[in-house]
């Protein structure tokens, strides 16, 4: 039994006449009967009567066609799903909790209203976490906040070049000094995220390049800690200057003077070479590229979007 021969048979049970519903799909009469004869003879019943020119369908024929109809609604709807003019599915998105919260958010706003229908999930995780993730196909695409990727089955997409700032509290000594070196955190406790972070390993880098050894490291897996840890004077930190506007605007923290070596990062979209762009997905992509995406925080429809918080960066 072939879609063909139900599409056949409902159009005949409409129009109840073979020539017609052979003019109707652009069929000549002789298949169409042909066609009903195949189908007749594989489900053993009379779909029709033939009652001189004229036909009418049987008992058998009415109640097949109840199936046929579903069977035919159903393929449609099925196909309708991938319609590149209807856009539907999940969309799987990882993002550095600094980007889920500066960066994304506009992003997501747009697209909610663009393509309603697709169900976007996101996730905060490290750098590296994303990488693995891609390539077991958890994930369908991330944004990260690292200056390199290396992983050569990517594809690699800068979307902004970020600017890292040295914090502290206005309270801290360092706050005092018309400008800071490397060895000024000689002394000092540098607040840093967790190995995974896609900017952690730049600025240990940097440190082993200048010979400078800070007199202790204190780890957190927020942002949000290292800010308040920060805010408390507990030590220094280097974070995306985007992650600290409020705070620096508000004289919670200021940013320090800091005359180093610059430390590059950029926001950047990464996905598997080999992975299928479903259209929701190549959606998403073309807005990340071509959206000014403002350093603040816009407000969000969070209808459908699903977050899972691991650690962050």
């Amino acid at each position: 039994m072939e879609l063909r021969q139900l599409q056949i048979f409902s159009t005949a049970a409409q129009t109840l006449n073979f020539t017609k519903a052979g003019a109707k799909l652009g069929y000549a009469q002789s298949n169409i009967t042909g066609q009903i004869r195949q189908l007749e003879e594989e489900l053993q019943v009379k779909l029709f009567e033939r009652l001189g020119r004229g036909i009418q369908l049987t008992n058998e024929g009415r109640k097949f066609l109840e199936n046929a109809n579903q069977i035919l609604f159903l393929c449609e709807k099925a196909k309708g799903e991938f319609s590149p003019d209807v856009f539907r599915g999940i969309l799987s998105i990882g993002a550095a909790e600094t980007l889920c919260v500066y960066r994304l958010p506009e992003v997501l706003r747009h697209y909610r209203k663009l393509y309603p229908l697709v169900e976007i999930r996101v996730q905060t995780d490290s750098c590296d976490n994303f990488i693995e993730a891609i390539k077991a196909n958890h994930i369908d695409i991330a944004m990260v906040l690292t200056d390199k990727i290396k992983a050569p089955e990517l594809t690699v997409q800068t979307l902004h070049d970020e600017t890292m700032a040295m914090i502290a509290s206005p309270l801290h000594p360092l706050a005092k000094k018309l400008s800071i070196t490397p060895p000024d955190l000689a002394e000092e406790c540098l607040i840093l995220t967790l190995p995974g972070c896609g900017y952690r390993p730049l600025i240990l880098d940097m440190l082993k390049k200048q010979n400078v050894k800070p007199a202790s490291f204190m780890e957190l897996s927020s942002v949000g800690a290292i800010k308040q840890c920060t805010i408390c004077g507990l030590g220094v930190t280097i974070l995306p200057k985007i992650s600290v506007r409020d705070d620096l605007a508000s004289g919670k923290l200021v940013e320090l003077n800091w005359a180093g070596p610059k430390l590059e990062v950029k926001t950047q979209l990464i996905y598997h070479q080999e992975k299928w762009i479903t259209p929701p997905m190549k959606a998403f992509l073309d807005l990340c590229c071509s959206l000014d995406i403002p350093d603040s925080i816009p407000s969000i429809d969070i209808n459908l979007i699903s977050l899972n918080v691991k650690h962050s960066q």
